[in-house]
């Protein structure tokens, strides 16, 4: 069986690199995403696809390479669903950390592996605003 931390290490690769073929597998669709009063809804993989495009774009721009996670929390919802909190932080090309934050996933274990089936951006905007208005 996957575990969460490996489940997370690929979607944190395939996010950040913007394997979109990769990243399809990890997003159970349809998905929401909820971020403040925003509530988006991931229907279809062209529209996951916009999504992870429009947010590897922002990252690109602020001198985003990779990013990683530590696992804060995690819940067991039932035997098919478990929550997760994760710390995220992103790097530059020199290993610098540009910004953190903190991101919750609600995963689905179906057809032997974990896909996310909601995201909830804590602080992720944010934290990005932060980085923006610093660079």
């Amino acid at each position: 069986m996957q575990t969460v931390n490996d489940f997370f290490q690929h979607y944190s690769t395939a996010y950040v690199n913007n394997e979109l073929d990769a990243f399809e597998q990890l997003i159970s669709l349809p998905s929401m995403l909820l971020s403040g009063d925003r509530k988006v809804l991931l229907v279809d993989r062209y529209s996951l696809r916009e999504h992870l495009l429009a947010q590897v774009t922002k990252y690109r721009q602020l001198g985003v390479v990779t990013a990683d996670f530590v696992l804060q929390h995690q819940l067991r919802l039932s035997d098919q669903l478990q929550f997760a909190s994760l710390y995220r932080r992103f790097y530059d090309a020199s290993a610098k950390i540009i910004f953190t934050c903190h991101t919750s996933y609600t995963l689905q274990y179906q057809q032997d592996v974990w896909q996310v089936v909601a995201i909830i951006l804590d602080d992720e905007q944010a934290a990005y605003n932060r980085a923006a208005n610093r660079a």
